[in-house]
């Protein structure tokens, strides 16, 4: 019987809601514009059902550039909700 993926990619609609909602209340400086491109091409790739591990790593590295606060934090939130329903055991993307 197969696995069930409908649970773990429901479970993925959510926190990524959420990261491309905070993305869109970045400001429009150079680091804010590659964090939403990055959660773009995350969301892309997540649809398609291609590899987001360096994409996970490359939008992780983005939020770091951007200036300490409440946003930042959220955003970070979201990611790690992300990372782990994708990680070993949550749902192969």
């Amino acid at each position: 019987m197969p696995p069930d993926v409908t649970q773990p990619r429901d479970a993925l609609k959510r926190p990524l809601y959420e990261l491309e909602r905070y993305a869109g209340w970045l400001a429009r400086d150079h680091v804010s514009v590659a964090v939403r491109a990055d959660v773009h091409a995350l969301g892309a790739a997540m649809d398609v059902g291609n590899e987001t591990s360096l994409l996970l790593s490359t939008l992780d590295k983005d939020i770091g550039r951007l200036p300490s606060g409440d946003l930042r934090k959220m955003l970070r939130n979201a990611l790690r909700e992300i990372r782990t329903v994708l990680a070993p055991g949550g749902i192969d993307v």
